[in-house]
């Protein structure tokens, strides 16, 4: 009896994961397989680079405070204290932020007119509220709808690319599926629900969970999206775009770390047990050697994808091609790891762990990208990837 109820969860987890899987395949396809080639082909490589690191930073934005706020709902519902109203009022807080960086972002790159400001700034409202608004699934369980989700992103990035002949807009051609997401939870969902802006009780329990949060992914969404940064300062747009190339299919494997870890949460969540330190260590170990297995695969498929897609920078992507995608596969093994710290111990610790990951970022990334450019940041980043799976190693068994 006992290994019935053992194996259909085990039936179940799969199931959720598959769904959730399968969404961000099919939303990962079509921005790799479609819309960037397309950009890439009606900007040129240079331009293609300026529009990555602007996309990096409303990536950074989306990651940094609606992945918080959505981990944070899982907390807080584990403590029956989570609430609409809290999060909302968080949220419109961000939007406000995001009219200062949107602005920033366009005025650094020499891209700021009313028109670019206007669709830039939509676009990094709504990717924050899409980040967030997949929680409505993780708090139900309801993996199948977490698939209509994406896909109706999917399919609104297909429409968007029609609107660029008209309006020559690359924001717009993302906003469309942004927008479409988010309306999906607003009617369907129950996470919008209620009284808008109106305190709880639990507002500064919530609060304090959610900024904490924030301060652990802004220092991970930097981390994923620097090279895209630094690279455009050092170098400029031509090296963002060999970069992004020689990380793709890395890249593309760290962000199934985004279901998977909305599948560990959820089901955690529901867990009552505890986890041996010994336990976790063989996790984090058995995970490493996972990831040399999954890079082989990366550098194999990179070789067909790549070539194909973009064949005109490929002799020069090439030679990055095993270091830069280790470095994405170590950072996706470290957020996931991380998340399962998340369920055992206090929020504090993952933001002391995401301290120390930004300080080795900066004393050891920067100065290795500006000495020696392209592969100064993908050695860097094996490095400071594998030193923060070593840390979340020494917080679990401290602190499990």
């Amino acid at each position: 009896m006992e290994n019935k109820k053992v194996a259909s969860k085990l039936k179940g987890i799969t199931g959720d994961f598959i769904y959730s899987m399968l969404g961000l395949v099919v939303m990962n396809g079509v921005i790799q397989l479609v819309l960037y080639p397309f950009l890439s082909k009606q900007l040129g490589a240079d331009e293609f680079g300026v529009v990555l690191t602007l996309i990096s930073i409303v990536s950074i934005m989306g990651s940094t405070f609606g992945t918080a706020a959505n981990y944070s709902r899982m907390v807080t519902h584990m403590k029956k204290q989570d609430s609409n109203s809290d999060y909302n009022i968080f949220l419109l807080g961000v939007a406000v932020i995001s009219i200062a960086v949107s602005i920033f972002g366009l005025i650094w790159l020499k891209r700021f007119s009313v028109w670019a400001e206007a669709g830039y700034l939509l676009l990094m409202i709504f990717t924050v509220l899409r980040y967030y608004s997949d929680v409505e699934f993780r708090l139900n369980l309801n993996y199948k709808r977490f698939f209509i989700f994406y896909l109706l992103i999917s399919i609104g990035y297909l429409i968007g690319i029609g609107t660029f002949y008209v309006l020559h807009s690359w924001a717009v051609t993302m906003l469309i599926g942004e927008c479409m997401a988010v309306l999906y939870v607003v009617f369907t969902g129950t996470i919008y629900k209620g009284t808008p802006f109106r305190r709880t009780e639990h507002f500064a329990a919530n609060m304090k969970s959610v900024l904490i949060l924030s301060g652990t992914e802004l220092i991970a969404a930097v981390i994923l999206n620097a090279d895209r940064i630094i690279l455009q300062a050092v170098d400029g747009g031509t090296s963002v775009t060999v970069f992004y190339a020689a990380t793709l299919i890395g890249k593309m494997v760290s962000l199934i770390s985004m279901p998977l870890n909305g599948v560990i949460i959820g089901h955690l969540s529901k867990y009552n047990g505890k986890l041996k330190k010994s336990t976790f260590t063989k996790i984090c170990l058995g995970s490493v050697v996972a990831g040399f297995i999954i890079n082989v695969a990366c550098v194999g498929v990179s070789y067909v994808f790549v070539a194909i897609m973009y064949k005109e920078i490929f002799s020069m992507v090439k030679p990055y091609l095993w270091l830069a995608n280790l470095g994405q596969v170590f950072y996706f093994i470290a957020n996931t790891l991380i998340v399962i710290l998340l369920r055992f111990t206090d929020e504090k610790y993952q933001l002391v762990i995401s301290v120390v990951f930004m300080i080795s970022f900066i004393v050891i990334a920067i100065p290795m990208t500006i000495a020696m450019g392209l592969w100064g940041m993908a050695i860097s980043l094996v490095i400071v990837n594998l030193l923060k799976i070593l840390m979340i190693v020494l917080v679990g068994n401290l602190k499990i």
